[in-house]
């Protein structure tokens, strides 16, 4: 599905901004008009103009908020995240725009909470020996105890984007709570701690869950994991270790990262295992000349796995449920695009082969508007799917 750019990459990142207009995250017009004064495959130029439209519909925000024009104010300022989140992705970890960038993204979504019609609360919960960022949604005031509905980022996104990627509007309409939270490798711990990414994500959602099953609003015995992207892979996993997990959803599912990069060319990509380290990162560093793609996966891969790019070979063959998809018993649910250009589509059917427990996948084709990574382009339908399952599955 091309929204505006030949460069797959970019055009991608475009569709992943338009996807949250149905949850007040983007708008489509500000989106395409950004996206025309961009420079194809120029970094420097996307951030530029990303930043400026954000600024933009924030100032919006900010006046309607001061107006006391509560829905407008909402509205701007999570269209705002959106822009900044989306300013901030092809920066460089170590470049001096990202933490100011990323720390707008998190103050124009604050904002716009403070205008929401359902309870929400900001939670610091002690990890290791820092703290994990996230937010608890609550369908209504009653503090009735609900099924509860976690959600796990991936690769690239941050905990505030969970609120429109997983649907949590949709989700509070059919009466889950929701937590949404950033782990290693992601969002403020990696930003502000240097927490790397980890396949052990049974050792991250385990301190989660303790901490909800002390929170009147969840209901314990109904808690459901939503892994979207590389979380495709963490929620499985953390299920696979942990049996308070009612229900797991994989949002694309990420059976086999080593194997979703090398295939088709699984030769060609063993051989880079083999050869010096320098020299693939030569190659690496080369591709990334010629590939906006290339460039923006080298680079993000140092920043969040810290390894170069002849390390990431061995790092991608740790991030496999081959040896531990056997112990998830849970009802799992499966979502997968024919058209994903990150994930290859047969790889689900040996994912959801390898689960003990029952399993369901649902393959969304391209003229649903949905065969892309993660469905972004049809996010209602994705979105329904998921709750549809969701409401026959948890008691």
């Amino acid at each position: 599905m091309r929204v505006h750019f030949a460069d797959e990459t970019f055009d991608y990142q475009t569709l992943r901004a338009t996807a949250y207009a149905p949850y007040e995250g983007s708008s489509l017009g500000e989106c395409l008009a950004t996206a025309d004064r961009i420079k194809e495959g120029e970094f420097e130029s996307w951030h530029t103009e990303w930043r400026r439209t954000a600024d933009r519909v924030a100032s919006e925000a900010e006046r309607a908020r001061d107006e006391g024009r509560d829905e407008t104010a909402r509205g701007a300022f999570f269209r705002a995240h959106t822009y900044y989140r989306t300013a901030e992705f092809f920066l460089a970890g170590d470049d001096a725009r990202r933490l100011p960038t990323y720390d707008r993204s998190r103050e124009t979504f604050r904002a716009a909470l403070d205008f929401l019609d359902t309870p929400v609360e900001t939670v610091e919960l002690p990890f290791e020996d820092t703290a994990i960022s996230g937010y608890l949604f609550a369908p209504d005031d009653s503090e009735e105890p609900r099924p509860t509905l976690v959600c796990l980022g991936g690769f690239d996104s941050i905990a505030e984007e969970l609120y429109f990627l997983c649907g949590v509007p949709a989700a509070l309409e059919r009466g889950y709570a929701c937590f949404i939270f950033d782990g290693p490798g992601q969002g403020d711990l990696l930003r502000y701690e240097s927490m790397r990414a980890r396949t052990e994500w049974e050792t991250v959602v385990g301190p989660v869950l303790d901490f909800l099953e002390t929170e009147p609003v969840v209901d314990a015995s109904n808690i459901a994991l939503l892994g979207v992207s590389m979380g495709g892979f963490y929620a499985p996993r953390a299920a696979a270790f942990d049996d308070r997990v009612a229900a797991c959803i994989a949002f694309d599912h990420c059976y086999d990262l080593w194997a979703a990069s090398a295939y088709g060319q699984e030769a060609v990509a063993s051989l880079f295992t083999y050869l010096p380290g320098a020299l693939v990162n030569g190659v690496a560093a080369l591709a990334a000349r010629v590939d906006a793609g290339s460039r923006w996966q080298r680079q993000n891969a140092e920043w969040v796995f810290g390894t170069d790019m002849a390390g990431l070979l061995s790092t991608l063959k740790a991030y496999s449920l081959r040896d531990v998809a056997h112990r998830i018993t849970c009802p799992t649910l499966a979502l997968a695009g024919e058209d994903d250009h990150l994930i290859p589509l047969p790889l689900v059917y040996e994912f959801v082969d390898a689960i003990a427990g029952p399993t369901t996948l649902r393959v969304f084709e391209e003229h649903e508007g949905a065969a892309d990574h993660c469905q972004l382009g049809n996010l209602p339908l994705a979105h329904g799917v998921i709750y549809d399952w969701l409401d026959e599955t948890l008691t």
